[in-house]
């Protein structure tokens, strides 16, 4: 599993910029190839008294919850990522878990600390699933205590998230008050962790607020602990990211074999298919599809191309890449690992018979239509892969990728 630790500066009440800033960091994490990144307590609300401002509080499904999640989407990585949930006359620090555009699961805190007062805390550990990996969650005060840790691990958890916003007393003024700040919490925060890692023989992978708020500061941190007890860590108490990996494979057995057919006609437009799937978000990708029993991947190549666009002359080659993908498949309601092989089909622009692309809504395939580069960079559309728009820049300017080059999430 691959990480992306976000040290966040969380301002109070402000959910457009914190919005902005998770979103920057999804896609900062897309680019390092990143399976998930993890933001810390209280993250997108940024820290709140309940009692002082309970119109700063959230409930899970909430518009910029909502939009966080279909940020998971666009940017192909999952997040762990926290708020002050307001659940009717209750109120609860909570970890919110989403992959996909989809809502994973959520952690509602179960041992608080000083201040913390207003909130209620919650119940059940938290262990969560991405594909094959299982990772639990703790926050903060936690440290404190043995419980959410034990419990997360003998629930399957290979990694335990450390997600925290440790206020410091006293405003800091110069960098050695930052300093002291931030001593003082590898000392007390990273060696609660250090123990934990120990004990359970678990990596522990943290992320805390970082920086000065309206009337709080947060010493900064993001660090991954192996069970030896070792540390990579951000330098300072700065705002940053620490990408890390963990040895927690989220490759779901068997692996799905499948192919997918770029066609790409003289004016370098490529004819892409989007799928049924509930979303109001485009999602638009080459027609293509699992490997047959028996089948090889150029079989599986001439009869996706009969099957989806009703063509059995179309100049087929040369490889252009692989990409593996783990996701939620949502027509098996389970996850799945799928490991493709992509190919260039050049082509005259023709059209697919609505008639036979009728027939296809049982596959879930909605609509097929033509696009240039422009129009998906203009657009709202989501791209598999992301970086398709770049892919075909590179086709037309005859930089083909390699068979084996790894075209991305």
């Amino acid at each position: 599993m691959r990480i992306l630790l976000a040290a966040l500066n969380a301002h109070k009440g402000d959910l457009d910029g914190n919005l902005a800033r998770h979103l920057a960091v999804l896609e900062q994490a897309r680019a390092q190839g990143c399976d998930v990144a993890v933001f810390p307590e209280l993250s997108l609300t940024g820290s709140v008294d309940p009692r002082r401002h309970p119109e700063r509080a959230l409930a899970v499904d909430a518009g910029p919850v909502r939009a966080l999640l279909e940020g998971t989407f666009r940017s192909g990585v999952a997040a762990v990522f926290g708020i002050a949930e307001r659940a009717g006359s209750a109120f609860h620090i909570t970890q919110v878990y989403g992959h996909g555009g989809r809502l994973g699961g959520v952690y509602r805190k179960r041992h608080l600390g000083k201040g913390e007062e207003g909130y209620r805390t919650g119940d059940g550990a938290a262990v969560f699933e991405l594909g094959a990996a299982r990772f639990g969650v703790t926050l903060c005060a936690e440290a404190e205590v043995d419980f959410p840790w034990t419990e997360a691990v003998a629930g399957g958890a290979a990694v335990l998230f450390f997600c925290s916003a440790p206020g410091l007393d006293g405003r800091r003024t110069d960098e050695r008050g930052w300093r002291e700040g931030h001593a003082w919490w590898l000392s007390s925060g990273l060696g609660d962790a250090a123990r934990h890692a120990r004990r359970l023989a678990v990596p522990v992978a943290m992320a805390t607020q970082a920086g000065s708020t309206e009337d709080e500061d947060f010493p900064g941190l993001a660090a991954l602990v192996s069970p030896a007890g070792e540390v990579a860590r951000l330098p300072d108490w700065r705002p940053g990211s620490l990408v890390v990996e963990v040895p927690a494979d989220v490759t779901v057995h068997p692996v799905r074999e499948a192919v997918r057919c770029l066609v790409v006609d003289r004016a370098g437009r490529a004819l892409l298919v989007t799928y049924d799937d509930g979303r109001d978000i485009g999602h638009w990708g080459p027609p293509g599809g699992g490997l047959e029993a028996g089948e090889d991947h150029l079989a599986a190549v001439r009869r996706e191309l009969r099957e989806e666009l009703a063509r059995d002359d179309l100049r087929v080659g040369p490889w252009i890449g692989r990409r593996r993908h783990t996701f939620w498949s949502s027509w098996s309601g389970r996850w799945m690992t799928q490991r493709e092989r992509w190919v260039l089909c050049r082509a005259d622009s023709f059209e697919v018979d609505p008639g036979h692309v009728a027939t296809l809504s049982a596959e879930g395939i909605r609509e097929l239509r033509w696009w240039s580069m422009d129009e998906l960079r203009s657009s709202a559309t989501v791209t598999t892969p992301r970086d398709l728009p770049e892919l075909l820049d590179r086709i037309a300017r005859g930089d083909l990728p390699g068979a084996d080059e790894d075209l991305g999430v």
